[in-house]
């Protein structure tokens, strides 16, 4: 289909899909829609549906919906943990995290993480991934938790058969994991604290580097997001 996507989490209802908020605005007052124009809607919960919009009335339009497609939740193959960073770089690294689609972001806050942590935070974190359907042509939305601290990372770890640990002092460079599901894990500025270290590699996490240049918490991140994508 060559329509144009857009992200809405309200039901079909007798055959039709409503687009509101923030969506309805960029849809009506920005990309210039009209009745009658194609379109196509994912709910980040893999449903796809295609048709045209019937009706523009206040601050919403519905969608007469032509057809549709359900997709499995996929299991999770790539999940990358990053220090929490502050303000826009950290909302930076959600948006190109889920533009690459990888399936869970799960914020660490370390020793020497210096960010506070609010639910708005993640809030807003959810609504960049619900925009990112638009680019990485997912049916699902990538999975975004609250920050949690090395140790209940580790606690989570068990599922994953690879594990990764961004580590400026380690010797060997990052090569693709032998196995999927892969977790990976950022540190903050100035790296984890030894302690943190060593809780990672006791419970099989493998330390490597990107290159031999110190990254930003979001450069490394993002780098890692795409080697490990393009496997």
């Amino acid at each position: 289909m060559g329509e144009r996507r857009f992200f809405s989490a309200n039901d079909v209802v007798n055959g039709q899909v409503t687009v509101d908020g923030d969506e309805f605005h960029h849809m009506v007052h920005v990309m210039r829609y009209r009745v009658g124009d194609e379109v196509e809607i994912v709910n980040g919960r893999g449903r796809r549906v295609h048709g045209r919009i019937a009706a523009v009335k206040g601050s919403s339009l519905r969608v007469d919906v032509q057809g549709g497609k359900e997709f499995p939740m996929p299991p999770p193959r790539v999940v990358i943990a990053p220090s929490l960073t502050k303000g826009h770089a950290m909302n930076w690294l959600v948006e190109k995290l889920t533009e690459l689609g990888v399936d869970e972001i799960r914020p660490l806050s370390c020793e020497r993480t210096d960010v506070a942590f609010s639910p708005a935070q993640l809030r807003r974190w959810e609504k960049i991934a619900a925009q990112s359907l638009k680019v990485n042509r997912k049916y699902w939305l990538t999975r975004i938790f609250a920050p949690v601290s090395p140790a209940g990372l580790v606690a989570a770890a068990e599922k994953f058969p690879g594990r990764v640990l961004l580590d400026i002092e380690a010797s060997a460079k990052l090569a693709c994991p032998a196995a999927f599901p892969v977790l990976a894990a950022v540190g903050p500025p100035g790296d984890f604290s030894a302690a943190e270290k060593e809780l990672f590699r006791a419970n099989g996490f493998r330390p490597a580097l990107i290159n031999d240049g110190i990254l930003k918490t979001e450069t490394a991140a993002l780098a890692i997001a795409a080697i490990l994508k393009n496997d």
